[in-house]
């Protein structure tokens, strides 16, 4: 559940595994130990526990091994959160983020608004008084403020944790990723289950993309 420096990073870059040195209960041989990453110190890469190998993602290199990163986090004994992506990749979506956030001045005045509810307290005032079913039309306007203010966050939330994933998959964009998974034959449910995404949203996302949906039984048995 630790991050440790990498050992043996010279033969690292001339790109050989390193040989086992652990091994799980079950006699599977480890090229990291159990329960730790170990990144490479002068890349910030990590290192495949089942390969030796060293990756910026290790999200699209697990299905060679029959993994998702949820199932090799479980396995390695590494925490359901725990980042599978070098350090450089993942300042890099942090910082397109900020950008992003930057270059929006429509979604920061959004956002500032339950940043000023929380700052003056009227949140507080609301949810102590949001019991007493008043109608005035300050109180309907702050609650409508301060729900505008949560789905924010929340949607905030949830495309950082897309971006997450996707870089995981190795993956810098949602459109790239449907390409991908559409040109491998992969199920809505596959996409679905990968990304986090909602069936609805995954749709538009597909049709955004020009991009069809996969013609599959399991599809078609899900109710529109």
């Amino acid at each position: 559940m630790t991050s440790v420096p990498a050992t043996l990073e010279d033969r690292s870059h001339r790109g050989q595994p390193h040989a086992h040195l652990w091994s799980l209960p079950d006699g599977t041989g480890l090229h990291a130990p159990y329960g730790q990453v170990v990144v490479e110190a002068t890349t910030g890469r990590v290192c495949c526990h089942l390969c030796g190998r060293w990756y910026v993602s290790l999200g699209g290199h697990l299905r060679k091994h029959g993994h998702t990163a949820e199932s090799y986090r479980a396995a390695m004994g590494l925490c359901r959160s725990r980042s599978l992506v070098a350090e450089t990749l993942s300042r890099s979506i942090s910082t397109r983020q900020r950008e992003a956030y930057r270059r929006s001045p429509a979604l920061r005045a959004r956002l500032a608004v339950g940043q000023e509810l929380s700052r003056t307290g009227q949140l507080a005032v609301l949810a102590s008084t949001a019991h007493n079913g008043s109608t005035s039309p300050e109180l309907r306007r702050v609650r409508r403020a301060a729900l505008e203010a949560g789905r924010l966050t929340r949607a905030a939330q949830r495309d950082w944790l897309l971006a997450q994933r996707l870089g995981e998959l190795g993956f810098t964009d949602l459109a790239g990723y449907l390409r991908h998974a559409c040109s491998t034959g992969a199920s809505l449910r596959s996409m679905v289950k990968a990304t986090g995404l909602g069936w609805v949203r995954l749709r538009r996302e597909l049709e955004a993309a020009g991009l069809a949906e996969p013609p599959s039984c399991e599809n078609k048995a899900i109710a529109r």
